[in-house]
């Protein structure tokens, strides 16, 4: 039987200090969906993210690669609340040394990324003379850059400005379209459509 289910998860329970994060937890990651993850702060999201991309594993339940590549967790770009990036180093070189040494054509990969932000203008540019929107946007651009097959994002629309929240919109609907798959953490509800739907944490 054919099926979209990349990753599932099997009722999945943390505890932490004999404190319960979260308990129960079944859910599937598809390809050509996004998956908004949303709840209160302390709810647990950026704790269950970290159990789908493999670095943290739950006290029980399992979580389970549906996929046919048995490298997919090699192929997981995980964009953590914090923007992840060197102060000292230029937006560029942030970019530069997030792309595998192996891959070719990394000025163009880059390029695009920062004019589809429109942040062109801020390549060579030291990132803490950045905002923190300006952070914000740089930390998503390495969606772009990596050759990815999930993407997994804690709260990605904080700090980011109305247009902002536009150009990124728009390159999850291109990465969607390109059977790609995104797990994202929000603080609300999304309006649910054709290729998005929602899971709420308690």
């Amino acid at each position: 039987m054919m099926t979209n289910i990349i990753i599932e998860t099997k009722d999945i329970t943390l505890y932490r200090n004999d404190s319960k994060i979260f308990e129960g937890i079944s859910l599937d990651i598809e390809k050509t969906k996004l998956l908004n993850i949303f709840g209160r702060n302390g709810s647990g999201k950026t704790s269950l993210l970290k159990i789908l991309t493999g670095v943290t594993e739950p006290t029980s339940g399992i979580v389970l690669n549906r996929s046919d590549d048995e490298t997919l967790y090699e192929k997981i770009i995980y964009v953590g609340h914090k923007s992840g990036l060197k102060n000292n180093l230029t937006v560029n070189e942030n970019l530069y040394y997030f792309i595998k040494p192996e891959e070719q054509n990394k000025t163009t990969k880059i390029d695009r990324a920062l004019e589809i932000y429109q942040m062109m203008h801020c390549k060579n540019i030291l990132v803490k003379n950045l905002s923190h929107g300006q952070q914000k946007k740089v930390s998503l651009m390495k969606t772009i850059i990596a050759d990815a097959k999930v993407w997994i994002l804690d709260e990605p629309y904080s700090a980011l400005d109305a247009e902002s929240i536009k150009i990124f919109d728009m390159t999850i609907e291109n990465y969607i379209k390109q059977e790609g798959s995104v797990v994202v953490t929000n603080h609300k509800k999304i309006t649910e459509n054709s290729w998005s739907k929602n899971y709420q944490l308690n």
